[in-house]
């Protein structure tokens, strides 16, 4: 492999590099810490059987077509340029150098040596992961091994990262020298009766989100428990043969073990928000063996957004609760008190109902009320809680916005909002923010 002080080459800007420092190694190959004009780098070095023509003509592909447009690929630690020296014909491929102080792994979290991200971040996160592979996806990329190895994010702010997208290929077209990792595997994958596609990147993906949000996977349940020996074998069958969910509502074979190692996930699942419980059990019950039931990357997108726009603090301990739909009383999930119900800002769009939990850091952002707003744009401030400098006690939603809103008071009255003013947060009250968009707050 490389020698700490060697030169390296870059395919296509023909910068020289020096190799400073070994970061790291996986199945593939060695990361090390390279240096040149443009400053500090990883590069991942293949190994011998990994350095094949095969992979040669698929990263430098990666590197001519680029990560996908917007955000959404920044996210992606894509191949920026094919590396090569004269004294082997092994090669490797350039991209950016993660902060791994502030970036985590999903294990160092669960070890407990990293923050355990909040409701807000954990929501964050997963949008953002479930954005990023809309959008390869949408470009015909599958990216055939998401893991839960392949992702880092910042567990305070909620920032993801998408890491190894050296097996990325076109759907349906690309040979690929990896399947996947076995246990987010799709079982007709395991099976031999399919190659790694989007439809199977959903499944993966479905299951790298469970583990996320439930701290186990999706399968070990009795099955796995009651197995001796962990071999390939036995893994094969639990994933691929005879796989049952472990909360699958109607198959019951594979509960949780009555072990307290099991203790985590079962209260995970127990405090798992309504919405997001109804996309895993579709995932792991209609989408295991129909890939075309499995829950797609904008449905995931849409219920981490609406879970982050209903996160409703504790008075007693300041732990995040979410609030939906449907849901009889909020309970907190840490001190077990009940959470007076929050204000609403029901929302009606030409692409149906969003709600907001209002609180007094509330802001309504154009995504809110525009559901066709690019990601950098819906992100953007339209209306903001302030409290009424001569009443304190007096809220309302400020316009900051350069158009006027048009409101109904509950009692009839019809007022006009211009820039800069606030509508008064009286239950009853609703908003007209043009665009076809009709808001009410709501109890």
């Amino acid at each position: 492999m490389l020698k700490i002080g060697q030169k390296v080459i870059c395919e296509f800007s023909k910068e020289q590099l020096i190799v400073k420092k070994k970061l790291g190694e996986g199945g593939q190959g060695i990361v090390y810490l390279v240096e040149g004009r443009m400053g500090r780098k990883a590069l991942k070095w293949y190994y011998t059987e990994q350095s094949t023509d095969e992979q040669k003509k698929s990263i430098r592909e990666l590197v001519i077509k680029g990560a996908p447009k917007g955000k959404a690929g920044k996210r992606f630690v894509w191949p920026i340029d094919l590396v090569t020296t004269a004294a082997t014909s092994n090669f490797g491929y350039l991209m950016d150098v993660i902060d791994t102080k502030d970036f985590a792994e999903l294990g160092e979290v669960w070890a407990h040596l990293k923050p355990v991200p909040n409701m807000h971040a954990r929501c964050r996160i997963s949008y953002e992961l479930a954005n990023s592979y809309r959008h390869l996806h949408l470009e015909g990329y599958c990216y055939r091994d998401i893991s839960a190895g392949n992702l880092m994010f910042n567990p305070i702010t909620g920032e993801a990262l998408i890491c190894d997208n050296d097996n990325i290929g076109v759907n349906n077209q690309s040979n690929c020298q990896v399947f996947g990792t076995m246990e987010y595997m799709a079982p007709e994958i395991i099976m031999g009766e399919a190659r790694p596609s989007t439809l199977t990147d959903l499944y993966s993906l479905a299951v790298l989100l469970f583990q996320f949000w439930i701290w186990h996977h999706p399968m070990h349940g009795e099955e796995e428990y009651s197995i001796r020996s962990w071999d390939l074998p036995a893994k094969k069958k639990v994933y691929g043969e005879s796989p049952v969910f472990i909360f699958d509502p109607v198959n019951v074979r594979n509960r949780l073990p009555k072990d307290p190692e099991y203790d985590t996930p079962r209260k995970f699942w127990k405090h798992c928000p309504e919405p997001l419980k109804k996309l895993f059990i579709r995932s792991f019950t209609e989408g295991l063996h129909n890939p075309n039931r499995r829950v797609t990357e904008g449905e995931w997108q849409d219920v981490f957004l609406e879970l982050q726009d209903c996160i409703v603090s504790c008075p007693s301990d300041r732990a995040e609760n979410f609030w939906y739909e449907d849901l009889n009383k909020v309970s907190c999930w840490y001190c077990k008190k009940d959470i007076e119900s929050p204000v609403i800002l029901e929302l009606i769009t030409s692409c149906g109902k969003r709600n907001v939990v209002i609180t007094k850091h509330t802001k309504v952002l154009l995504r809110h009320v525009d559901p066709y707003a690019e990601e950098e744009m819906g992100i953007s401030v339209i209306g903001e809680m302030i409290q009424n400098p001569n009443n304190p006690s007096l809220w309302g939603l400020k316009n900051t916005t350069q158009k006027q809103w048009k409101i109904s008071l509950a009692d009839g009255q019809l007022r006009e909002v211009p820039p800069q003013k606030a509508a008064p947060l009286v239950i009853g009250t609703t908003i007209d923010f043009g665009n076809g968009t009709m808001g009410q707050f709501k109890k």
